[in-house]
């Protein structure tokens, strides 16, 4: 990302005098993660962050916003791990075969 994070206190004090433009700062940093990201993973995030916004939006505060943008990014994060695991499981079987051809070929 091209944007320097301010810390936490300028934050704060964006969110305190201007939430409209935090809001915006927020926006603008969400969609340059998703630009930034490769193109293989975009629409998937794109899916995610409308997921977000749309938890955002029915969250009746902001922490209960956070725990759903949370819940929604963990579940994202379990279903990269399954597919992982997934993966290294062909892979290990694929493995397994080749390493008895070899040896009944030896």
């Amino acid at each position: 990302m091209s944007v320097d994070l301010p810390d936490f206190d300028a934050l704060l004090a964006i969110h305190r005098e201007d939430p409209e433009a935090f809001e915006h700062f927020r926006r603008h940093l969400l969609r340059e993660a998703v630009d930034a990201a490769p193109p293989a993973h975009r629409q998937s995030l794109e899916e995610l962050l409308v997921r977000i916004e749309a938890a955002r939006a029915s969250a009746r505060d902001p922490v209960e916003a956070a725990a759903i943008a949370f819940r929604l990014m963990r579940a994202s994060v379990e279903r990269l791990q399954d597919s992982w695991d997934h993966a290294l499981l062909a892979v290990s079987g694929l493995q397994a075969r080749v390493a008895i051809e070899q040896a009944r070929a030896a």
